[in-house]
């Protein structure tokens, strides 16, 4: 057996206070009796047998009570057990554009003089202008990564915070993709079932976080990574630096991000590639294409009905002796 939120099963804590009250309750319970029911009228002794029989029927309703809430806390942790067969489908494409910051994109170290983030924004631009029916949305990142733009199928809005951007946009130092990349995947909602993919456009110049396990995570929930790789291997100076000498030179770290890529399934692409848009396009289109019934796969069955339906029976029987016993008296 396994439960889909075991973190609820802590709630079982709760019984242990409530079984030692009840059971103080219980011996505390007869002769507390004894004085409220006194003597017969007819001046006997004390009516020992109907005691009992009220303590009995006391702590069958307490037992089913309890049993009731047990079993919801079951119920509320998810069991599965068993195994089916689970129809895959997927409907669409979504997109997120992850858009790197940091100081190093201001680089001009390619052939027609433009900065990295200008090569890459433009690159984003092509492809938001030739999505059709895929869903876009947008992260930056630089010392933390942000969603900028939750997915839309409003492309003009994406236009627009691309025409906009520059490495302003975000406060902070350094480069961190690790939280560029789930701020990405937070677009994405699970239960949504569409492809999902998101586009990274960076240097590679990772220097905090830890690229690799944020790579880890997309795999784990299937989200393919594609990767424009911006600059060149023999790099170029850092602008905003007080001097010349003391300017740092910044290279496009190419490798990790290729291995990136290849890990998820997606594309690396060379931004100062005049097809990087096309391709990227392309490989979209693939995508959107495959989009539909995917197959099967096994998964353990929900149970959590079950113990509801127990549940609400033992709940209906702790009622039925209640009133039982109330016509009785």
């Amino acid at each position: 057996m396994s439960f889909d939120r075991s973190q609820v099963l802590l709630g079982f804590l709760l019984y242990i206070p409530l079984i030692i009250l009840e059971v103080r309750h219980y011996r505390r319970r007869g002769p507390a009796l004894e004085r409220v029911l006194g003597t017969c009228t007819d001046g006997q002794t004390p009516l020992p047998d109907k005691i009992r029989q009220f303590q009995r029927y006391s702590l069958t309703v307490s037992l089913l009570r309890g049993l009731f809430f047990g079993l919801l806390i079951i119920a509320l942790a998810g069991p599965r057990w068993g195994q089916q067969l689970e129809m895959e489908y997927r409907r669409g494409v979504d997109v997120v554009f992850a858009l790197d910051l940091s100081r190093s994109m201001e680089v001009t170290d390619a052939s027609d003089g433009r900065s990295r983030l200008e090569t890459g924004l433009s690159i984003a631009q092509d492809v938001a202008r030739g999505a059709g029916d895929l869903r876009l949305g947008a992260a930056i990142g630089k010392g933390r990564g942000v969603l900028a733009v939750p997915l839309t199928y409003d492309t003009r809005t994406i236009e627009q915070f691309l025409e906009s951007l520059s490495v302003s946009a975000i406060t902070g130092w350094g480069t961190n993709l690790e939280t560029l990349i789930d701020a990405s995947a937070g677009a994405f909602q699970d239960g949504f079932p569409t492809s999902r993919e998101i586009i990274l456009f960076s240097d590679g110049e990772a220097l905090s976080g830890t690229f690799g396990a944020a790579i880890d995570r997309l795999v784990s929930r299937g989200i393919r990574l594609s990767v424009v790789g911006l600059g060149t291997e023999q790099g170029g100076v850092v602008p905003g630096s007080p001097s010349v000498a003391e300017a740092p030179v910044s290279f496009r770290r190419g490798e990790p991000l290729r291995n990136a890529a290849e890990r998820t399934g997606g594309l690396y692409l060379d931004g100062n590639d005049p097809d990087t848009g096309s391709r990227l396009m392309a490989s979209l289109r693939a995508l959107g294409r495959t989009s539909g019934i995917q197959g099967y796969r096994q998964e353990a069955k929900a149970r959590w009905r079950l113990f509801v339906l127990a549940a609400l029976m033992l709940w209906g029987i702790a009622r039925s002796l209640g009133l039982e016993r109330r016509g009785h008296g």
